[in-house]
């Protein structure tokens, strides 16, 4: 499969320059229904467009019988396009297109899956339906005497990840109940912490799901009930057992600042909900609780994907409960500030 996505980009290469490229008006490329990946950054990637004087890279497209072309490959290009034009800018509306055609949708479906995933880092959710594609799609081939070996180390190599990242998926994927898989899909909770949750019985899942929100799941807490069984311990959950001490500190954990002279001791509530404690020479000089939030929120904007690829591909190979749980609360908090930025400004392709 990842063979025929190279294929399929070494062809968008060598035909640069042929007759297979059609220059095709905006008009006639439709998004495909198939594309379940996130189209973003786009006002920075159509001032790179514009700045390089158009789109230099093939878009890939298939014939429709209702007319125009589907997009395979080339969904933010496209809407970059469409919003440069859409501004007034001078730039065309013709796009150079290598048109393929597929046998079957299947493989026009991997064709879209393996070419996202070949060109960016993509988030957990994201990983998550390109399993349940991929898998379902290399069965299929399996099924009808196609030939590649065990399907895990296949899907290994299609998705990009290592096979015991793929044994994590496929344990959720045949023991975690639906709530969880929801909500990978929803992005509330990473591959890692379903993979832990996966590992308890239903009925524990339902007590843990009903017990909390369950984006507020910690891998920390969930890894050690999973060693606690192992060492025939038994641990049970109160209806409080997954809620922090103080309401003001379920969205972040409270930081303290003291200064140079404030000798207070640390009170025992403040230890148990893990607030961070700095000292500061003059407590005066710190920001605003606003400024510090809106300054961590322009930071955040102005590198999300950066930081959401570094916290996905390392929370793939670390098994350290500490620096999970650190990671994944980070991660919640890069995907509100995204939700909130997308409930201000919307590309609509």
């Amino acid at each position: 499969m990842a063979k025929m996505m190279f294929e399929n980009l070494n062809a968008i290469v060598a035909n640069t320059l042929t007759d297979s490229i059609k220059m095709i008006d905006i008009d006639e490329l439709h998004e495909s229904e198939d594309n379940f990946f996130d189209i973003n950054r786009i006002e920075e990637f159509a001032e790179t467009i514009l700045g390089q004087g158009g789109v230099k890279d093939n878009l890939i497209v298939r014939p429709l019988d209702t007319g125009g072309y589907e997009i395979i490959s080339g969904h933010r290009r496209k809407v970059a396009v469409q919003y440069l034009i859409d501004k007034g800018e001078n730039i065309s509306r013709y796009l150079p297109c290598l048109v393929q055609n597929y046998d079957n949708n299947d493989d026009k479906i991997l064709d879209i899956v393996l070419m996202n995933i070949s060109s960016r880092q993509i988030s957990d959710s994201e990983m998550w339906k390109s399993y349940e594609i991929v898998d379902r799609i290399l069965k299929n081939k399996k099924s009808a005497g196609e030939k590649f070996g065990r399907i895990r180390d296949k899907l290994a190599e299609c998705l990009g990840v290592s096979a015991s990242q793929v044994k994590k998926i496929q344990n959720i994927d045949n023991n975690a109940i639906e709530p969880v898989k929801n909500a990978i899909e929803n992005g509330e909770l990473s591959i890692s912490t379903a993979n832990e949750i996966a590992k308890l019985d239903d009925d524990e899942q339902e007590e843990i799901i009903k017990k909390s929100n369950i984006s507020d799941i910690k891998h920390k807490d969930i890894k050690k009930i999973n060693e606690n069984k192992k060492c025939g311990t038994c641990t049970t959950f109160s209806e409080d057992s997954t809620k922090e001490p103080y309401e003001e500190s379920e969205e972040a954990d409270t930081c303290f600042t003291f200064s140079e002279n404030d000798t207070t001791e640390f009170d025992d509530e403040s230890e148990k909900c893990g607030t961070c404690t700095t000292f500061s020479e003059d407590v005066n000089a710190e920001p605003t609780e606003k400024e510090s939030e809106n300054a961590l929120a322009d930071f955040i904007h102005e590198h999300y994907f950066d930081l959401e690829s570094i916290f996905t591909s390392y929370i793939g190979l670390t098994d350290n409960s500490d620096e999970i749980e650190i990671l994944e609360d980070f991660q919640k908090l890069l995907y509100q500030v995204k939700e909130d930025e997308r409930n201000k400004v919307r590309f609509c392709p």
